[in-house]
């Protein structure tokens, strides 16, 4: 059963066109798009790990849904309403017509967070593996994701500048688009403009400056980290002649460590776990991530133990 609604795009059909529907046309078009997002996302996976894999076969699901939900929903929306071409003036229901104004301009706005598939295949090849601040490569790994995020941006403001130039017809745009890495279909789809009438990249601009701010942010932080090495508190016990407890703060590890002389009581340990810690017995310690939260809870534990 196909998922598009043929006779809400058949009705749509006739209430905007004298022209006659072409039965199957909508199915057979909402197919060729989704077959070149599949196509795009299998060229997308020998680049990503695994869980990018995953990630790629989700949105391609995800995708799925929602555009047929936006076509079936707009057709409804065409099969409610007869054009003033079809219609005739005489009589004419303008208030009606704002409506149906009103909802294809709703549609359209919506449409527009989820027309970009091809940015949101890259944003998930550039992002794929989730890199933590305890890998040992962590800053040589936010480094090339940064050097990435930075050639595509670079790549969109060249693609804007392209399409900028009232010189150029569009075949000349599309041989200079194709000529900085863009592929002839995308090339072509960024002469199309949105509902708002905006032609290239807009909103991606921001959105991947953004995740470039945040990535050198990131990159800094770790750094400074870094540069400290680790730090280690010894709090004496007043009620015990023993050694204390250590609290290291493990930069390398990228966590919080509480050493305990001993076995703490079960209070203890409620409230240690409470707190995010968790026995390793591997070090013989109980850790959590490192965070200024986390470093207080442990001052505050180790001072009452």
């Amino acid at each position: 059963m196909s998922v598009i609604n043929e006779e809400l795009a058949r009705r749509s059909k006739e209430n905007m066109s004298f022209s006659d529907y072409k039965p199957g046309s909508a199915t057979a078009e909402y197919n060729s798009e989704i077959a070149r997002i599949a196509e795009l996302i299998e060229a997308a996976k020998p680049m990503v790990s695994e869980e990018g894999k995953a990630k790629l076969d989700r949105f391609l699901e995800s995708y799925k849904a929602r555009y047929a939900s936006w076509i079936n929903r707009r057709n409804a929306s065409g099969a409610k309403h007869v054009s003033v071409m079809i219609a005739g003036p005489a009589n004419y229901n303008m208030r009606a017509h704002e409506r149906y104004l009103s909802r294809e301009g709703k549609l359209w706005e919506e449409y527009e967070e989820f027309k970009n598939p091809e940015y949101k295949i890259s944003s998930i090849v550039a992002g794929d593996k989730v890199i933590r601040s305890n890998d040992a490569n962590a800053i040589e790994k936010l480094q090339a994701k940064l050097e990435e995020l930075e050639k595509l941006q670079e790549s969109m403001k060249a693609a804007n500048a392209i399409l900028r130039k009232k010189k150029l017809t569009d075949e000349e745009k599309v041989e200079q688009l194709k000529a900085i890495g863009f592929g002839e279909a995308k090339a072509h789809g960024l002469l199309q403009p949105d509902f708002c009438g905006r032609i290239g990249f807009s909103y991606h601009l921001t959105n991947n400056n953004a995740t470039i701010r945040n990535t050198k942010q990131r990159i800094n932080k770790l750094e400074r980290e870094r540069a400290k090495g680790n730090t280690e508190i010894i709090i004496e016990s007043v009620e015990s002649e023993s050694k204390g407890i250590r609290i290291v703060d493990n930069v390398e590890a990228a966590r919080l460590q509480i050493f305990f002389p001993g076995k703490p009581d079960a209070e203890v340990r409620t409230e240690l776990k409470k707190n995010g810690f968790r026995w390793t017995p591997s070090i013989g310690a109980w850790q959590s991530y490192r965070s200024s939260r986390a470093n207080e809870a442990a001052q505050r534990i180790a001072k009452a133990y």
